[in-house]
């Protein structure tokens, strides 16, 4: 944050400065026009309304050209400071036009874009002083101001500097609320995904739950192309999953429910999406791979689960039954399910721990 703030401050000065560079310009361009009319000594003119004025104010612009390139910090007071430079510069060569002395609001004005209230009282009191300075060494200014004209730039500046401090004072005060009133949206808006996702995973497993499945599911197959992606769902079941909660425990349970989670969501991969269906029970949808390449990924999920052999169970493995089916053209939603729900119970049925597709079993390897 500290790193933006000092690039935006940068690139506020770089534009302050080149509009500063345009300043000096004109200064000299109109100037250097009004040598042609005036009734002064020309030469005298073109010596000490342009020439000197203009050089003096280059050496200025130069001095803050390499202060910008070697300062960073605090550049802004520096900026205000050539400001006051370049109008007291003006000011004391144009001596005869008592209205110039109102330039000196102008780096009040800058000020503003800082935001910064010590800046601004900065600018305001280095405005006044150089009003000051300026009419207390110069005889010839003097000539031509009168009190009132110092009196009513002193007020004027006074009076632009508060009524700039008020516009930060309830500008801050405005984006603090701004900012509370966004946190506030923040915290609201983080909690509604905390609480949808609440709905949407199972807080145990962290795997999407038993709606986000279904809806999932239902989006697939809104799909017109579906048909053609290779879609398949293989529904997972735990072994003897109520004789482990009889044996050891529901808390046991609830632990090799964690445990299979973890060894389905090791073999998951960009197209797969794995959920806890309920209970013992999980499903995995797959879009993409053929059906030899799904039940291989199946069948590693089957054999990395097999090797899960806790002390708790007294080193007795645990073991899964998967059914899968294909997406088949015009096959529903709920075809689908029961396909892969039937083959589960082939597989139940025909000794557990092993995949079946389509009715067609896929030994098991290495069963314990």
């Amino acid at each position: 944050m500290e790193n933006e703030s000092v690039i935006r401050t940068a690139s506020l000065v770089r534009d302050i400065v080149n509009a500063l560079w345009i300043i000096v310009g004109i200064y000299v361009i109109a100037t250097s026009m009004d040598a042609f009319f005036t009734n002064k000594d020309k030469w005298l003119f073109v010596q000490y309304v342009i020439i000197y004025p203009a050089i003096f104010m280059m050496m200025t612009m130069g001095i803050l050209e390499i202060c910008i390139r070697k300062i960073k910090n605090h550049i802004e007071y520096i900026v205000v400071l050539g400001i006051n430079i370049l109008a007291s510069v003006i000011i004391f060569t144009l001596y005869e036009k008592p209205i110039l002395i109102f330039l000196l609001v102008f780096p009040v004005l800058v000020s503003l874009y800082f935001y910064k209230r010590k800046l601004l009282k900065f600018a305001c009191i280095t405005g006044i002083l150089s009003g000051v300075l300026i009419y207390v060494l110069s005889e010839q200014v003097r000539m031509h101001f009168q009190h009132s004209d110092m009196i009513i730039m002193i007020a004027v500046v006074l009076g632009i500097s508060l009524l700039i401090s008020s516009l930060m004072k309830h500008s801050l005060r405005i984006s603090n609320e701004l900012l509370k009133t966004t946190k506030e949206k923040q915290y609201l808006f983080s909690q509604n995904i905390h609480m949808e996702k609440l709905t949407r995973m199972d807080p145990v497993t962290e795997l999407y739950n038993h709606r986000s499945f279904h809806e999932y599911l239902e989006t697939l197959l809104r799909i017109d192309t579906i048909d053609q992606l290779d879609m398949h769902i293989a529904v997972l079941d735990i072994d003897n999953f109520k004789k482990i909660n009889d044996t050891y425990g529901h808390q046991m349970g609830d632990l090799v429910i964690v445990e299979v989670a973890k060894q389905i969501k090791s073999f998951m991969e960009n197209d797969d999406f794995a959920f806890r269906y309920g209970g013992e029970e999980f499903a995995v949808i797959n879009i993409g791979l053929s059906t030899e390449e799904f039940l291989e990924k199946m069948e590693n999920i089957r054999l990395g689960i097999s090797k899960v052999c806790m002390k708790e169970l007294e080193d007795h493995c645990v073991t899964v039954s998967i059914g899968l089916q294909k997406l088949l053209p015009g096959m529903s939603k709920d075809l689908l399910f029961n396909g892969a729900d039937t083959s589960l119970y082939i597989a139940k049925k025909s000794g557990k721990n092993k995949v079946i597709v389509n009715s067609v079993e896929r030994a098991p390897e290495g069963a314990i």
